[in-house]
This record gives C-alpha cells, sequence and structure tokens, in this order.
C-alpha cells in the first residue's frame, strides 16, 4: 500500500490540486472583473464622446476668433452661430450634425 503513494504520486497530486485551486481562483477573479466592466460600459452608454465636445469647444472659439479678427463679418454667419448653438443646448441637434455645422460655419468664415 506505501508503494501507491510514492513521492512522485504525492507530488502529482499535490500539484494537481493547487493547481486546480489556483484555475478557480484565476476564473473567479475574472468574472468578477467582467461584471465590473460590464456595469461601467452600461453606465457609459449614455456619455457623449469627450473628444468630440473638445473639438466642438476649439471650432466654437475659432468661429468666435474668426469674428472678433474680422470686424467686417456677415451677419447670417453670426445668426446661423447663434441659432445653432441655441438649437444644441435645447438638445435639437447631436452632437456629430453640431460639429459637422460647425465645420461648414468655419468654411464660411475661413
Amino acid at each position: 500500500m506505501n508503494t501507491a503513494f510514492t513521492s512522485p504520486t504525492a507530488f502529482f497530486f499535490y500539484f494537481l490540486i493547487v493547481g486546480s485551486v489556483i484555475v478557480y481562483f484565476i476564473l473567479l477573479f475574472d468574472k468578477k472583473n467582467r461584471q465590473k466592466i460590464n456595469k461601467v460600459l452600461t453606465q457609459a452608454k449614455d456619455v457623449q464622446p469627450l473628444f468630440m465636445i473638445k473639438a466642438a469647444q476649439y471650432k466654437m472659439m475659432a468661429v468666435k476668433d474668426s469674428f472678433a479678427r474680422d470686424k467686417i463679418s456677415s451677419p447670417s454667419v453670426e445668426l446661423e452661430l447663434d441659432k445653432l448653438t441655441a438649437d444644441y443646448d435645447k438638445g435639437l441637434i447631436s452632437l456629430p450634425d453640431y460639429c459637422q455645422q460647425l465645420n461648414s460655419l468655419l468654411k464660411k468664415t475661413a
């Protein structure tokens, strides 16, 4: 009976049990992290892209700077800019459309 549990067999079962426990903890850790990531992704679903917001702010500053730089500017472009910002602030225009229309205003003022 002693020959069945010799040193190589005991080491094999020892490493088998320890390895199984380590794999179990790795899988448990992975499951918890996936749940956290899915929770964060569902919470961030409605958040507007930060870089697009920054780009829109820079475009707005560029349009306003072109108005300040050129004393003779078209009043229709200024009215269009005011209407555009008011519509965006009210939520009538999406962010990508707002950026696209700001691009067209930049082309008009350049």
